[in-house]
């Protein structure tokens, strides 16, 4: 609309001029064309594909051995740690050291014998009787 017919209604419906020409202006505008939809592309993701989960087993000599067992959580694999050749001070270590590493990757730890602990990533469920629930059924059936 071009500011002359503007100007004009307005005149018209303050009541100053009497009649709103009817011209009307062409307006420029494009036609409309409709894009054809576009499909969302999706991944295809084989059902049949069997889990190729790993497992690593370690049995660390010393503390430094600790970054190679995190960084194999972290690479989404379980870790089983034998910390029988540790002694007690560097074992707390490597839990310690562990345990944050599982914390921050959302893992989980089971203890599976003295001195043997599994390591696994939020990708792999563990289930199962925990060592301490089997060591307390035990003590209670002898003590009965």
């Amino acid at each position: 609309m071009s500011g002359k017919t503007f100007f004009k209604k307005i005149l018209y419906f303050l009541g100053i001029e009497d009649e709103v020409s009817q011209e009307h202006e062409k307006d420029n505008f494009e036609p409309y064309v409709a894009r054809p939809e576009s499909k969302p592309i999706g991944r295809v993701i084989n059902i049949h594909q069997t889990s190729k989960n790993k497992m690593v087993i370690f049995k660390p000599d010393s503390f430094e051995e600790v970054r190679e067992i995190s960084d194999e959580v972290k690479n989404r694999r379980a870790a089983i740690v034998n910390l029988e050749k540790l002694d007690r001070e560097n074992a707390k270590r490597v839990l310690d050291f562990m345990a944050g590493s599982i914390y921050a990757l959302n893992g989980a730890v089971k203890k599976v014998g003295p001195g043997i602990f599994l390591f696994v990533p939020d990708n792999i469920d563990v289930s199962g009787v925990d060592i301490e629930e089997e060591n307390q059924d035990k003590s209670s059936l002898a003590s009965k």
